[in-house]
C-alpha cells in the first residue's frame, strides 16, 4: 500500500526551563513528588493570584481567564469552542517534571514547560515554587532553597540568587522534521495512554498509539492555548505511523498511590516506564516527538507523568 508522506513544521510556542533547589534534607523528601509538588504549586499559585476569594469555584469568577491560577489550573472552556464539548475544563497548558523516583541526595531539579498564553505567568510559577520550598515539602516539611533557573532551549541562566533577579526565558516557537529511520525512547515518568477505550499495557504499546495520543494532546494545546488549529491530515499521518515497527521493548506497568484531598478518595497515578525502539520512516513524526518530549503525553501530565526522551538515528 502506498502512503503519501506528510511533512510539516509544528508551530507551538512554549518555554522550557529547569528549576534547581537545594533541599534541607534530601533523604526525607517524598519518594514520589508528583502529587505533593503539584499540590503545593497549585495552592501557592492560588494564594498569590486570587483577588476575588468570595467565589467558591474559579468558573464563577469573572476574572478566571485573567488570573494565573484560574487560567492554568482550572482553565474554563470558551463558550464558542467547538472541541471537547463534554469537558468543562481544558488541558492544562503546563507540565512540571520532577525526578522519578526522588534521588534522596544532591540538588532537586524540576523541569517546567509553559505553552502559549500560559507563558506570561512564568514569574508566578517561580514565586509559587519558591514559596512552596520555604514552607517545606512532604510529611517532614523539607525546606527547599531556590538556587538556579536554566533556560534549557538556549542553555542560559535566568536567575541570580544574590540579586533575586529573574530573566525571561527564550521562546521556542517551532519544531522541524529531521531525517530519521530509527528512534530509541526512554519513558522517564509513568506514561498512561488509551487506545480504543482501553489502557495501553506493555504488550500492545506501539508507535501509532503514541502518535495518536501526541496528536490529541498537541492539537488541543494549540487550539485552546495558542488559538491555532493543527494543520495536518490526521488520518494520513496515523496511517504513516502504522507502518513504523517496534524493534525493542522493555516496559513495565507501575502504579503510585495518591490520595486526593479535594475528592477525599484514592486516585492512583499509573503508567508505563522503560525503553522502546522503533524503526521505519520516523522523519515526519520528529516535530511531534520533539514537542511531546517537552509537553508530555497521556494522562496526568500536569503532575509530571508522560515524560519521555529520545535519540534519533538517520
Amino acid at each position: 500500500m502506498h502512503i503519501t508522506q506528510t511533512m510539516f513544521v509544528l508551530e507551538l510556542p512554549l518555554i522550557n526551563v529547569e528549576i534547581i533547589f537545594e533541599a534541607g534534607d534530601p533523604s526525607k523528601l517524598p519518594r514520589h513528588l508528583f502529587s505533593p509538588l503539584r499540590g503545593v504549586l497549585g495552592a501557592n499559585l492560588k494564594r498569590i493570584s486570587c483577588v476575588a476569594r468570595r467565589y467558591s469555584q474559579c468558573v464563577e469568577c469573572p476574572l478566571n481567564r485573567h488570573c494565573a491560577y484560574g487560567y492554568i489550573f482550572e482553565t474554563p472552556r470558551p463558550q464558542d469552542a467547538d472541541r471537547l464539548r463534554l469537558y468543562p475544563y481544558l488541558p492544562h497548558p503546563f507540565t512540571i517534571t520532577p525526578p522519578y523516583p526522588t534521588p534522596g541526595q544532591g540538588d532537586l531539579t524540576i523541569g517546567l514547560t509553559l505553552v502559549g498564553r500560559a507563558i506570561q505567568y512564568f514569574p508566578h510559577f517561580v514565586l509559587s515554587l519558591e514559596a512552596a520550598g520555604k514552607k517545606g515539602l512532604g510529611l517532614y516539611r523539607v525546606p527547599l532553597e531556590l538556587k538556579k533557573i536554566n533556560d534549557m532551549s538556549h542553555n542560559t541562566h535566568l536567575y541570580d540568587p544574590d540579586l533575586k533577579t529573574l530573566t525571561p526565558p527564550c521562546l521556542v516557537s517551532s519544531f522541524a522534521p529531521e531525517t530519521c529511520h530509527y528512534i530509541r525512547s526512554s519513558i522517564l515518568t509513568p506514561l498512561s495512554l488509551k487506545y480504543q477505550d482501553r489502557v495501553v499495557d506493555p504488550d500492545n504499546f506501539s508507535f501509532h498509539i503514541l502518535i495518536r495520543n501526541l496528536l490529541r494532546r498537541i492539537s488541543a494545546l494549540s487550539y485552546f492555548h495558542v488559538g491555532k488549529e493543527l494543520d495536518i491530515d490526521f488520518k494520513g499521518f496515523i496511517a504513516q505511523a502504522q507502518e513504523v515497527t517496534t524493534t525493542e521493548k522493555e516496559l513495565r506497568f507501575v502504579k503510585i498511590r495518591r490520595y486526593s484531598a479535594r475528592t477525599k478518595r484514592e486516585m492512583p497515578l499509573q503508567g508505563l516506564i522503560g525503553t522502546v525502539s522503533f524503526q521505519g520512516n520516523i522523519t515526519p513524526f520528529v516535530p511531534l516527538l520533539k514537542a511531546g518530549s517537552l509537553v508530555h503525553v497521556g494522562k496526568n501530565t500536569s503532575f509530571g507523568l508522560g515524560h519521555f526522551t529520545f535519540t534519533l538515528q538517520p
